[in-house]
């Protein structure tokens, strides 16, 4: 698995089928069989990564959006980053 680092480019598996149900973002790999959810900040997340965005562009846009400091946003947000690549959600760009 590779790991995040702030300044690399990710974006969206582009196989994944993905839709808004009441807020939260339900996602499909008909190819693998399997289906993830998300919801809250993730899902703002989500929508960033449609297309190539650096993780630190996205604690940039998430820092300006909530009430998080920078510091806390990026440790989650690359744990976050973490969990979405070992479920082949995104790819590096």
């Amino acid at each position: 698995m590779q790991t995040s680092t702030p300044s690399s480019l990710f974006i969206r598996d582009p196989d994944l089928i993905s839709t808004d149900m009441d807020g939260d973002t339900v996602m499909l790999s008909i190819e693998r069989g399997e289906y993830f959810g998300i919801g809250g900040v993730g899902t703002r997340v989500w929508e960033l990564l449609e297309q190539a965005v650096s993780m630190q562009t996205i604690v940039q846009a998430i820092c300006a959006e909530y009430d998080v400091d920078e510091a806390t946003c990026l440790a989650d947000v690359q744990a976050f980053f973490n969990e979405l690549l070992k479920d082949r959600m995104i790819k590096p760009a």
